[in-house]
């Protein structure tokens, strides 16, 4: 602990931001882009770019389904939408990967794979680590709200600060006000999108009351939560499947709206039952209204009760954190909001950097010091590349490859890794900010080109000609970004100036030490 509260706080800002500040950063670059998903999503499927207009065919769409997972006993299937046209199948055998395929909405047929929007999404929750990561984002998570926290704490001029930008080249004055003026700007979202994200995987973290009350069967524990049930076997083969299609045309008028799937429980059993759930885009919580329907004769049985209270908060929280509702304004809210937490990392640990400048350059890069350097340009300035690398590698790789979608995500990681090599070895020689911005400025500059010859029918002039703003919006958001990448690469040029302050205004030692913990926040200029 500290001579004072406010010391104690501005030791746990820094620490508990700093040693997670990189795996936020990728988390919130993740969670940011996964705003759009389903757009990139679109974007990175050329092949449903010039589809024809007609009604679904959820029955086709479910045949190609179970003949990818034959000894599934439960299918999705999620019918097209305003934001993605195509029909999306889900499905898991057990022994097996999870099946998560986009399907032709006309013919049912298989959409050539790729890691579409759903990779940001995946790397925001779980760093594409599975359970050792979405422990790890836990942690992370919790840290950030203890920063969060102590930062309100130590600001006693944060409101005052909000106002001034002081962008000197280099200077610790510039990186504290950014990282201020982001910080105040997005605190409440950041506080909420924090908060929410650590209570969306709580079951994750917390599995002793799993453990005691249902002996580890998550199964169970997730119907009681839910205050839903499943049919009970019948261990006999179906005379027949329902339509699905009549199915879907009959929730549709019964609910008024869209739906936002269709369940097929035991598929393989008499006792098949057929589940459409409201879309509720409109609501926070996600879709109330569940129909069930009998899976042999296509009958509607009933409405199934809606969840409990704390199951119904628990949607209310996710819901805020996933940000399935309200339409296209509130996900670019949320977009540039997560582009002010990403800014805010980025000045966090820059901060910290230039706040001792003078051991960094004495240490040199094989220390402490050289690591926390080096991990500010391979996932500040990577990251971003590797991601518009992604785009890119989606339009370059044949379509008719084997593993693509896998080959897409190895360009990502492998990207990013020399991005990184790249700045580490440009760290004592070199510019390599300026290097890794510049290249993702060209990046995102080039790609609506590289998709004009790539994809000519998708390019952004053919897109506005059609009227699709979706895709037309992809490469025409590129643009804006590149600018603000090459800004990012010319001021890096820049050569660095240094505040100089009269050696008979400096504090006495004793003053110097006791503040030598405290962030540069608490400082006065």
């Amino acid at each position: 602990m500290r001579n004072t509260f406010r010391q104690s706080m501005a030791w746990l800002h820094t620490w508990a931001g700093l040693i997670v500040s990189w795996v936020l950063f990728a988390i919130f670059l993740g969670g940011t882009l996964a705003c759009f998903d389903k757009e990139l999503d679109y974007w990175m499927r050329p092949a449903l770019h010039q589809l024809k207009p007609g009604p679904p065919s959820m029955d086709a769409a479910a045949k190609t389904l179970r003949g990818m997972a034959p000894n599934a006993e439960t299918l999705y299937l999620r019918p097209p939408s305003d934001r993605d046209p195509s029909i999306r199948g889900f499905a898991f055998e057990p022994g097996k990967p999870y099946i998560d395929v986009a399907l032709n909405p006309r013919d049912g047929a298989l959409i050539p794979p790729t890691v579409g929007g759903n990779f940001f999404f995946v790397l925001h929750y779980n760093l594409q680590a599975g359970t050792l990561g979405i422990y790890l984002v836990g942690l992370a998570g919790m840290l950030m709200l203890l920063a969060l926290i102590s930062g309100v704490i130590i600001h006693r001029r944060v409101f005052k600060d909000f106002f001034v930008f002081r962008p000197r080249p280099g200077g610790q004055r510039a990186w504290l006000d950014g990282h201020n003026l982001t910080g105040v700007l997005g605190l409440p979202f950041h506080l909420m999108i924090a908060y929410t994200g650590v209570i969306i995987m709580m079951s994750s973290y917390m599995t002793a009351g799993v453990q005691i009350g249902y002996r580890g069967d998550t199964e169970r524990y997730y119907e009681a939560l839910s205050g839903t049930s499943h049919p009970v076997e019948q261990h006999r083969p179906p005379r027949r499947v329902a339509s699905l299609d009549k199915i879907l045309g009959d929730a549709v008028q019964r609910i008024g709206g869209p739906v936002e799937y269709l369940e097929i429980e035991h598929i393989h059993d008499a006792s098949i039952t057929i589940s459409a759930l409201s879309a509720g885009n409109d609501e926070v919580a996600g879709g109330r209204r569940n129909l069930i329907y009998d899976g042999t004769e296509g009958s509607f049985r009933g409405e199934r009760e809606g969840p409990p209270t704390a199951y119904r908060t628990y949607q209310f929280l996710s819901g805020l954190h996933r940000v399935q509702f309200g339409g296209a304004a509130i996900r670019w809210l949320y977009f540039l909001l997560g582009a002010t937490g990403c800014v805010m990392l980025a000045t966090a640990a820059q901060v910290w950097i230039e706040k001792r400048t003078r051991q960094v350059e004495a240490a040199g890069l094989r220390s402490g010091y050289g690591l926390v350097r080096a991990l500010n340009v391979g996932v500040i300035a990577g990251m971003p590349l590797a991601s518009v690398s992604l785009l890119w590698a989606n339009r370059l790789l044949p379509y008719e490859l084997a593993g693509r979608a896998g080959m897409e995500a190895q360009s990502f990681c492998a990207i990013w890794l020399l991005a990184t090599i790249w700045g580490v070895l440009r760290l004592r020689h070199g510019k390599p900010w300026r290097d890794l911005f510049g290249t993702t400025a060209a990046l995102l500059f080039a790609l609506p080109l590289m998709n004009a010859l790539t994809q000519p029918h998708s390019s952004l002039l053919a897109s506005i000609i059609a009227r699709d703003w979706v895709l037309a919006g992809i490469d025409a958001t590129a643009l804006p970004f590149g600018l603000g990448f090459a800004w990012l690469a010319w001021i890096s040029t820049r050569p660095r100036q240094l505040a100089r302050r009269d050696p008979r205004m400096a504090p006495p030692r004793s003053s110097v030490a006791r503040s030598e913990t405290a962030l540069p926040a608490v400082e006065t200029p």
